[in-house]
């Protein structure tokens, strides 16, 4: 299976912005590190091989993963360390010749990836490491009502009416996600347990983010 290869344009605007900020503010705090997109969407396939590969709790067909979406609303962000001071971001992998090190394997946790989780704090992101049963210490993602509200707005400029875009998940933005599924002819309508994560489903949200294109 090929993998989707990692691209800032993968991400919400607004994650973009956050995840350059960070990276900013982590190269001024650490001069000799640096951050790496590895991961920004994820197809339903890979998230399903992560799944298997017990590296998430998520399946991407009966529970989704904010990567499922695109563009994501979260990014799996690695750091690396050099011997002198690096760019602030790369995307998939730093250059082989320049003598970068991955810091991921046991013990980096707190030295590398509470720092810098720490930092995306600031930038108004969630961060995976705080999570109780799979710390995911790379991970950072929109909390959940920026995401309800780049939904809404998404289907106001598509026609349908949640109402104001207030990043609220209630009735109205149910009945918006209801009539933009039917309109479009998307399976557009998470389950219960989906919709704790999400107010549409990755079908419904691509869809939303094409036709505004």
């Amino acid at each position: 299976m090929s993998r989707t290869p990692p691209s800032l344009t993968d991400l919400v605007p607004e994650l973009r912005a956050a995840v350059e900020g960070l990276a900013a503010d982590h190269e001024a705090a650490f001069p000799e590190r640096c951050l790496c997109l590895i991961w920004a969407h994820r197809s339903p396939e890979e998230q399903r091989a992560a799944f298997v590969a017990k590296s998430s709790k998520l399946d991407g067909f009966e529970r989704y993963s904010l990567h499922n979406f695109c563009p994501s609303f979260a990014a799996d962000l690695w750091v690396y360390t050099s011997g002198y001071q690096a760019a602030s971001l790369f995307v998939d992998r730093p250059p082989r010749a320049e003598g970068f090190r991955l810091q991921i394997k046991r013990g980096t946790f707190r030295p590398y990836y509470r720092p810098m989780g720490l930092l995306a704090e600031r930038h108004g992101l969630e961060w995976g490491g705080r999570w109780r049963h799979l710390g995911d210490g790379p991970h950072v993602q929109l909390p959940k009502r920026l995401r309800v509200k780049l939904v809404q707005e998404a289907l106001q400029r598509c026609g349908f009416n949640p109402g104001p875009a207030d990043g609220i998940d209630g009735k109205r933005t149910a009945l918006a996600v209801a009539a933009a599924s039917g309109t479009l002819g998307i399976d557009g309508i998470p389950t219960k347990r989906q919709r704790r994560l999400m107010p549409v489903t990755p079908a419904l949200w691509a869809r939303l983010n094409d036709w505004h294109q």
